[in-house]
């Protein structure tokens, strides 16, 4: 099997200069470094440059901005109107523009929405409107063309619990009917599994902390896409398999 890439639902926690983080990612920071794990790869170092080594030269992270990302520095690193741009000077991390659809190497489409939801009555209270949803960019991929999957940091409405999420997100699944979607934002699953979204299959992705029994990745928090010529299948990574990465080895996994 072929790594194509790797998709991301938001929170990356894309800060390259730390002094702009908010509130909430300063205070887990304090408590955990890894939680600003991200920023060792933002810039050239040899460090990050041996760990990339190690893989394929054009394996790219795709990820949308959810509600814990620095909005403006990643919009300054756009050069062009492409779909997607790289945010790290390895050209590995890869944001998908809010409301429009990247095609990746092998040919799956996929569609990024940023921010979360501020309507709901349930609605986490927003502080900056730049990580609301923006209501254009969800009617673009409303009435865009077809997509593969939807990647979204805020679920759709009433999946985690009623009165929270995303209608815009429920809209663009029922008018375009995706083979995928996924998100993340939450700490539980809710109800999403008593949610119909016809044809479109929605999963929640737990946040990778490394905190599993104190050490470990998070179950749910990783999985496989497979994609055929008709077909892409989704499965979360097996539990024991996640158990073998740590906190303490997740830099040293590839060798």
């Amino acid at each position: 099997m072929q790594l194509a890439g790797l998709l991301q639902v938001g929170d990356l926690g894309y800060f390259p200069d730390t002094t702009r983080l908010d509130s909430a990612s300063r205070r887990h920071a304090a408590r955990d470094s890894l939680e600003l794990g991200v920023s060792e790869f933002n810039a050239t170092n040899p460090r990050a440059g041996r760990f990339f080594q190690k893989l394929d030269p054009l394996l790219r992270l795709y990820f949308v901005a959810g509600n814990h990302e620095d909005h403006e520095l990643l919009q300054r690193h756009r050069r062009s109107r492409d779909p997607a741009w790289p945010v790290d000077d390895f050209h590995r991390l890869w944001c998908v523009d809010d409301g429009h659809i990247v095609t990746m190497s092998s040919g799956l489409r996929v569609a990024g929405l940023w921010g979360i939801d501020g309507d709901a009555s349930k609605a986490r209270r927003i502080r900056s409107s730049r990580i609301r949803i923006d209501a254009g960019a969800a009617e673009k991929l409303c009435d865009g063309p077809p997509f593969d999957v939807l990647l979204t940091h805020e679920s759709p409405r009433d999946a985690i619990w009623f009165d929270s999420g995303s209608l815009e997100i429920a809209a663009i699944i029922d008018q375009q009917q995706p083979k995928l979607a996924f998100f993340g934002h939450y700490h539980t699953p809710g109800r999403l599994a008593e949610c119909d979204f016809g044809r479109t299959r929605v999963y929640w992705m737990v946040g990778m902390e490394l905190q599993h029994h104190g050490v470990a990745a998070e179950p749910q928090s990783v999985g496989v896409l497979t994609q055929t010529a008709d077909q892409s299948e989704f499965e979360y990574l097996p539990v024991d398999w996640l158990a073998q990465f740590t906190r303490h080895n997740w830099y040293h996994w590839y060798g």
